[in-house]
């Protein structure tokens, strides 16, 4: 990784339990914690001695010897700035300030969130707890392993059970919900569009992924929850730390997400993947909750099935095999509809609305 994407960090927290989860959450996850400064002076050195290089500044309104004048001085230096409360939250009148990470989840999630924009300082405005919506992603661990599938009937399951529900097509690869429901310029919307009483849709591009973050806002204040279909995440840990706008949806999922879903197949080469995926998973701190869902296949071994501890040092949340029925999916592609309006009997459904039913409850 580049020095562009993950640069040199300089802790400047007076308070030692603080700077000790930072510090131990950013060397836990491969960054290079060049000096831990107890005050203003000994910043002003380190950042003398570090001239040339490219560093991120993590710092506390309570640094000794720390004034918003003496902090303006350093805008020069080019530097990336984060600022966080006291102990009490208080800024003490400093600007853009964010409130302290609770763990290492957040603090990372925040950082890989930020470090991608150009502003000497960016706060934090954003808390998954102060989102009215509850963030589901629905990722894959390869291609055709139907993951759009799950998205959609997912959050038609999550609407027919009352919640207004946003199901945003974030697939850059392979965006295909607009397809397959039969809808055209989703993309133009300015928030949305409205499918149903309780369902609605929206579909990012490179053309409207500038104000995504300020739309998600919206949304998270308006729905109950936002389904976001990511499409392939084989590549999680680079686009985590990404400079690409195909991976800032990726970002703020993994940042704000309740729970995360990963579809896979059953055969030899996407059980392949879906290991490497977990692995890279167990590497990374994501706060949600992730489970994985199995689509038998046809050409699979029988009678094999994969446990939880297969995928160890990851440990999702859980594990499911969903039914395979190629048929009602086919179904559905031809109706431009919900497997709900082919057959609400079908296994699958049914399967789709326990899943539904278990995240409400």
């Amino acid at each position: 990784m580049d020095d562009l994407v993950q640069p040199s960090v300089i802790t400047a927290i007076a308070d030692a339990e603080f700077e000790g989860m930072v510090s131990s959450a950013l060397f836990e996850s491969g960054w290079s914690v060049i000096a831990r400064p107890l005050d203003f002076a000994t910043l002003e050195k380190n950042l003398n001695e570090a001239a040339g290089k490219n560093v991120l500044v993590i710092y506390s309104v309570d640094l000794p010897g720390l004034t918003e004048a003496k902090l303006s001085q350093l805008a020069p230096l080019n530097l990336s700035l984060f600022g966080f409360a006291d102990l009490s939250g208080s800024a003490r009148g400093f600007g853009d300030i964010s409130q302290r990470p609770s763990n290492p989840e957040e603090l990372l999630a925040y950082i890989r969130g930020n470090i991608r924009s150009p502003l000497l300082r960016v706060p934090l405005l954003q808390s998954k707890e102060k989102f009215k919506a509850k963030i589901i992603g629905i990722g894959s661990a390869g291609h055709h392993t139907g993951a759009t599938t799950l998205a959609l009937n997912l959050s038609q399951e999550l609407s027919l059970l009352g919640n207004r529900t946003l199901l945003i097509d974030a697939n850059f690869q392979a965006s295909a919900i607009a397809t397959l429901l039969d809808l055209r310029k989703i993309a133009d919307e300015d928030r949305w569009r409205d499918l149903s009483e309780n369902l609605s849709v929206a579909e990012i591009t490179q053309h409207n992924i500038a104000d995504f973050s300020i739309r998600a806002i919206e949304a998270a204040a308006y729905f109950d929850f936002i389904v976001v279909d990511l499409g392939s995440i084989q590549n999680i840990c680079s686009d985590l730390s990404d400079r690409r706008w195909t991976s800032q949806v990726k970002i703020w999922v993994s940042r704000f997400a309740h729970s995360i879903f990963i579809s896979s197949g059953s055969d030899v080469l996407q059980v392949k993947r879906l290991r490497q995926l977990c692995d890279d998973l167990a590497e990374v701190r994501i706060p949600a909750q992730i489970s994985l869902l199995i689509t038998p296949t046809e050409t699979a071994s029988k009678g094999m099935k994969l446990q939880i501890v297969d995928f160890q040092p990851f440990l999702p949340k859980q594990l499911r095999y969903l039914p395979l029925d190629s048929k009602i999916c086919a179904a559905a592609r031809t109706e431009r509809t919900m497997l709900s309006e082919i057959n609400a009997k079908a296994p699958l459904r049914k399967a789709f609305a326990a899943i539904a039913l278990q995240i409400t409850t």
